[in-house]
């Protein structure tokens, strides 16, 4: 076990109470409207900058085309801020006390500023950050597609918990009375839901929709997050995603260590190869899925993220040991037993029930587990990692790690490093209060973003409910004209047979064909798959993490699982950098809910909104320190690289 206590001095040491400074980290205006108008000294970004939207950048960054340290705004210091201050509220006719050069000779008197001139700075800070995300806010609505729209019988919307005809179908009053809810925003419309199961007491419940409309006060407002609208029902992009679904549920407990060598990984990479869009998936240099990058992490319109394809298919930070206070970890976990007894929602019934609210979980219908703990080693060790972890789970156990790796890991800008400040240490700045409190608002604020686009936007449907349309064509009850490419593939196949394996079915009953085995009991979340939570989270707080970090760190003594997951193995054949490692990190969190069932591929575009409102949530705190620094960089997963610096995004 690495000892930390080190870098713990070093991120939250003794609080101290160091002399007022000159600070370069403030580029403000005074909003007050007694106050003149103050510029700094370099070129501001222009206007038209703030409401234009890169599709990579994301909305509501404020990006300007570069930053060169040496012409920062080192004039522009908190105590010129605070002389502006003082001169608006004499203005005003604001009593100020005794300055400070004169409070200095009383005994006892402490550097303190007056109220006045204080709350006047505060305001003005929080005036900046406030009118800076106004005039960021995209002028463009959210894009959708129109599958709400074209289908009367809604075979392309999420409608779980929700009462549902004997073919699938939800109710169509029903799901009118989700939508008037939606629309009026009145907390009674949503008690007024028409829902299935309605006297079981145990019966899941919609899954937080009012959360669409909550407001932030600091970073990026979560209805100014933008994506692609979600691929449509019937398109090329759902067949191959549907397709990757079910090779996963049928390759769950292959080791990640046989993948080159197990027949039926091959047999899935050869197959997904054939659908046109399999510019979808990771892939090597000619565009080819292979073993070595099957499953493996992309975001849409992004790829993969530097470091995903590289190295163990897990990350080290869901592997390497760590410490939490005194608590040692062991990332051993409790291992999900093997094969039919954990494949879930593979009888029509049962699934119908699902749908309508019943939780299995309350009926005894629950997973299985071993009597053995183990590391991740094979996709159902994952997929169980993100049935039962919470939102601050990963990256709070990736920043432990890196404390264990000492002041190296960090960004050599950070002001109380041991070889920058020989009188300080950090924590409520610059460590790990700070840290930890960005993360935790950064993964908040991204999923309001999140739950506005699944709610408020898309409404889309969950890959569970596409598979029972496939079952109706199957067995011909309905035609609803999906899946062109899906139909006759070697993964429609091979689910069909996985089905019938679980049910014991005798040959000629096709009752239950072209239903998606599940991981986890009760199926997905009972909130609309566009995108996914999960995705959206951990790239939030990841993305704070990397602002703190040195990205280009090499990871000590890599490690990977043996077969079996019994024991960690030395890692020699390649280094592994510390933002490759944590990149990883989100494609393991963010499609290891895929690997469950839950999610679509293409529901990893969370990943843009996570990343977009930990960045905005970093430039407005930027306007907030005392300390004297550059600003804090990082490398965004579209390998661009960032300075965050007096509230603004400048791009190298």
């Amino acid at each position: 076990m690495v000892d930390i206590r080190h870098s713990f001095q070093a991120w939250c040491g003794p609080w101290q109470q160091p002399l007022a400074r000159g600070c370069t980290c403030l580029n403000l205006v005074l909003a007050d409207d007694t106050a003149s108008q103050l510029q700094p000294n370099r070129s501001p970004m222009h206007d038209k900058n703030r409401n234009d939207h890169d599709p990579h950048g994301g909305p509501g960054l404020r990006p300007s085309a570069s930053l060169d340290p040496s012409t920062g705004d080192h004039e522009w210091t908190r105590r010129g801020l605070l002389r502006g201050a003082a001169m608006a509220a004499t203005a005003a006719g604001v009593g100020l006390p005794p300055s400070r050069a004169s409070a200095q000779t009383m005994p006892g008197s402490v550097f303190a500023d007056d109220p006045q001139t204080r709350a006047l700075a505060a305001r003005t800070i929080r005036r900046q950050a406030s009118q800076a995300s106004f005039l960021a806010f995209p002028s463009d609505t959210q894009e959708i597609n129109a599958d709400e729209q074209r289908y009367d019988d809604l075979r392309g919307s999420f409608s779980k918990t929700l009462p549902h005809t004997e073919l699938g179908e939800v109710q169509g009053d029903a799901y009118q009375s989700m939508l008037e809810a939606l629309d009026a925003r009145v907390p009674a419309g949503f008690e007024a839901i028409t829902v299935g199961r309605d006297n079981d007491p145990s019966r899941v419940r919609l899954a937080n929709p009012q959360a669409a409309y909550a407001f932030e006060l600091s970073g990026l407002d979560g209805n100014a997050s933008r994506i692609p609208p979600a691929p449509a029902v019937d398109s090329a992009i759902v067949d191959a995603e549907m397709a990757e679904l079910y090779w996963y549920a049928v390759t769950r407990d292959v080791p990640f260590a046989e993948y080159e060598r197990r027949n039926i990984i091959c047999r899935a990479a050869r197959d997904l190869n054939q659908f046109s869009r399999r510019d979808i998936f990771a892939h090597n240099d000619v565009g080819d899925v292979t073993p070595n990058t099957l499953f493996r992490g992309s975001i849409p319109v992004v790829g993969a993220a530097d470091g995903v394809l590289n190295g163990p298919f897990v990350s080290q930070f869901l592997l390497l040991p760590f410490q939490l206070g005194q608590l040692e970890v062991d990332q051993r976990y409790r291992r999900v037993a093997r094969g039919a007894a954990n494949q879930f929602l593979t009888r029509f019934d049962g699934w119908l029930a699902v749908q309508e609210g019943q939780n299995p979980n309350a009926t005894g219908n629950s997973t299985t587990f071993t009597s053995q703990s183990r590391y991740i080693a094979r996709m159902r060790d994952l997929a169980e990692w993100v049935h039962r972890d919470y939102p601050l789970q990963a990256p709070t156990q990736a920043l432990a790690i890196i404390l264990g790796f000492g002041d190296a890991a960090l960004d050599r800008a950070l002001p109380y490093l041991r070889e920058v400040s020989d009188t300080q240490s950090g924590f409520v700045t610059f460590g790990l209060a700070d840290v930890s409190n960005l993360i935790t608002l950064a993964i908040r604020q991204a999923l309001v973003g999140a739950w506005f686009q699944k709610w408020a936007c898309h409404r889309r449907l969950r890959p569970e409910q596409y598979a029972a349309r496939i079952n109706a064509q199957l067995r011909g009850r309905k035609d609803y004209e999906l899946g062109l490419e899906l139909m006759g593939s070697a993964a429609l196949d091979r689910a069909i047979d996985e089905v019938r394996e679980v049910n014991c079915t005798p040959f000629w009953d096709d009752s239950n064909d072209g239903l998606l085995p599940m991981a986890f009991p009760e199926g997905s979340p009972a909130h609309p798959a566009y995108p996914a939570g999960h995705s959206t989270s951990i790239a939030a707080g990841i993305t704070v993490l990397k602002a703190f970090v040195d990205e280009t760190f090499e990871i000590p003594d890599p490690v990977v699982p043996d077969r079996y997951g019994h024991r960690l193995e030395a890692w020699r054949d390649s280094s592994l950098t510390l933002g490759g490692e944590l990149n990883k990190l989100v494609a393991n969190i963010t499609h290891a809910r895929d690997a469950a069932g839950v999610h679509w591929r293409s529901d990893g575009v969370g990943n843009l909104i996570g990343e977009d409102a930990a960045i905005a949530l970093l430039a407005d705190y930027s306007l907030t320190r005392n300390e004297d620094i550059d600003g804090l960089t990082l490398t965004r997963f579209d390998g661009r690289a960032i300075r965050i610096v007096n509230g603004e995004v400048f791009y190298a």
